[in-house]
């Protein structure tokens, strides 16, 4: 019997920046220097043994990992300024 799962999204490293308002900084430190963050919420889509990377983010391993809720709506800068 088959046994069906909920799809998982995949976000690309641009999509997780604008997610989460990160810099490419941020996410390449997870990748080096955070192996949980990389075992948890990084997936490769690269054919095993190619030598290069198709890395996607999964939102909700991330999300959870973050402690923050998967639906969150990034921030927008201008409410990250102080009111006048």
């Amino acid at each position: 019997m088959d046994k069906r799962t909920t799809p998982r999204r995949l976000l690309t490293k641009a999509q997780l920046k604008e997610w989460l308002q990160v810099s490419d900084f941020w996410v390449r430190d997870r990748l080096d220097n955070d192996p949980e963050f990389v075992e948890r919420c990084v997936v490769d889509l690269a054919p095993q043994g190619s030598p290069r990377r198709t890395l996607r983010f999964h939102e909700t391993a991330t999300a959870t990992y973050l402690g923050i809720p998967a639906s969150c709506e990034p921030i927008q800068r201008t409410e990250l300024q102080p009111a006048a």
